[in-house]
């Protein structure tokens, strides 16, 4: 084996090392929002799982007590918080003892989402707003249609 000999001028010149830091850059720029979108996409099909899951309960409370709750604490002991860290939004409208001073969640055409209950979460915004269409709502994971309906407000 030879001897290896190193010249004082050997390693990366600045284009070369400017070239490598624009390319992790590059890397880094167009990767992180994609991450993030996976995340948010992650914590909305949670959520709209956790929806579907607590309209089970709550019918099967209906069933049991013949009226809707009047607040989740009566089926869950500790509330159930959403994947942004915020407590589920509920309003029993059916049952309610002054329905007219309630505020149910309406669509877009201002149509109630829901005759029985609503229950939604306010998504990464932590904003809600009724209609449905108002852009602080978009984000919002709703239950709509009596339940025929879980997902993004937008959509709905």
């Amino acid at each position: 084996m030879g001897d290896r000999t190193f010249n004082k001028n050997s390693g990366f010149t600045l284009i070369e090392l400017s070239m490598v830091i624009l390319v992790a850059a590059i890397i880094v720029g167009t990767a992180t929002p994609a991450y993030f979108y996976l995340v948010d996409k992650a914590r909305t099909n949670k959520t709209i799982d956790e929806i579907k899951e607590m309209q089970r309960d709550i019918n099967r409370y209906n069933r049991k007590n013949i009226h809707f709750p009047d607040s989740l604490a009566e089926i869950y002991p500790i509330p159930p918080f959403d994947p942004w860290g915020r407590p589920y939004q509920f309003l029993n409208i059916k049952n309610a003892p002054n329905p007219g001073a309630i505020n149910p969640r309406t669509d877009k055409s201002f149509k109630r989402l829901n005759a029985d209950y609503d229950l939604y979460s306010q998504g990464s915004d932590a904003v809600s707003l009724s209609p449905t269409g108002a852009s602080e709502s978009r984000d919002d994971i709703i239950r709509g249609k009596n339940g025929d309906l879980i997902g993004i407000s937008i959509d709905y």
